[in-house]
């Protein structure tokens, strides 16, 4: 599933093993991969990811950007425009999926 992403620059091209829950699942978990390039996506999703291999930067439409190598981790709220660039051969990172709507930080405490 290409999650509506529209190629910017180079070929990327994506895969993914999922270990726990399918696409109808309210959560998801497992491994995803893509080659170098350039996509912009809005995520149908929250997730919690970790690179594993490859390095990244994530830009966001009011101009910032913050880049990723193997260890570290990002999370994305589901709504967000992003768009990714892929700098290494490939990316790989395991990820923690939530399709539910986000809830906020406030109603959670009560």
């Amino acid at each position: 599933d290409d999650l509506g992403a529209e190629v910017v620059s180079g070929e990327p091209r994506q895969r993914e093993r999922l270990d726990y829950g399918t696409d109808a699942s309210a959560l998801m978990t497992g491994v995803w991969e893509c080659t170098q390039g350039s996509f912009s996506l809005t995520y149908p999703f929250n997730e919690l990811a970790t690179i594993l291999e490859g390095n990244i930067t994530i830009s966001f439409p009011d101009g910032s950007e913050h880049s990723f190598g193997p260890g570290d981790t990002h999370f994305a709220q589901k709504g967000d425009r992003v768009t990714w660039t892929v700098h290494s051969e490939k990316v790989r990172k395991t990820f923690f999926i939530y399709m539910g709507d986000q809830v906020e930080a406030s109603a959670a405490a009560e």
